[in-house]
């Protein structure tokens, strides 16, 4: 795989999500997951290290930078590039614990607030499921560009 810029000058990127995510059970940190030689899920690091609570409320056009940590750089290019800014990652459970809110799931996927989330008859499983099934759009879009390109240069 080629590298746009050396890994240690890269942000630091959320997991992607996954189709798994509502059925996983709770989210551990991720250090616990490591040592148990499993990487950690999108969850994991929602849960566990970011500096927002469920019901944080902001003003303006981006999220609150300290929410994020290192993965600030990363969520506001992101909140740029979609021209939406970032939720809330996380909501409590019934049980009062941690776990990710769909939104924000939503959200890293880069569809529209609601594509999913606000589809009648669809539970936070079934939404995280449907999120972790997605494509990104952006992704999509630029690997039809880059196959329709190949294609024309065959046709010269």
């Amino acid at each position: 795989m080629a590298r746009l810029w050396p890994r240690d000058r890269s942000e630091k990127l959320f997991k992607t999500p996954t189709a798994n995510l509502g059925s996983n059970g709770a989210p551990q940190h991720p250090d616990k997951r490591k040592a148990g030689g499993h990487g950690p899920t999108l969850e994991d690091e929602a849960c566990f290290l970011v500096n927002v609570l469920p019901g944080a409320d902001y003003g303006g056009d981006f999220s609150p930078s300290e929410w994020w940590g290192d993965f600030a750089p990363a969520v506001r290019r992101w909140e740029v590039i979609t021209a939406q800014p970032a939720p809330v990652p996380v909501e409590y459970g019934p049980r009062g614990g941690l776990r990710l809110a769909p939104r924000f799931a939503e959200w890293l996927m880069g569809v529209n607030a609601g594509w999913v989330t606000k589809v009648d008859g669809l539970d936070r499983g079934k939404q995280l499921k449907a999120i972790g099934d997605g494509v990104v759009p952006q992704q999509a879009f630029s690997a039809f560009a880059h196959l329709l390109g190949e294609l024309e240069k065959r046709d010269d």
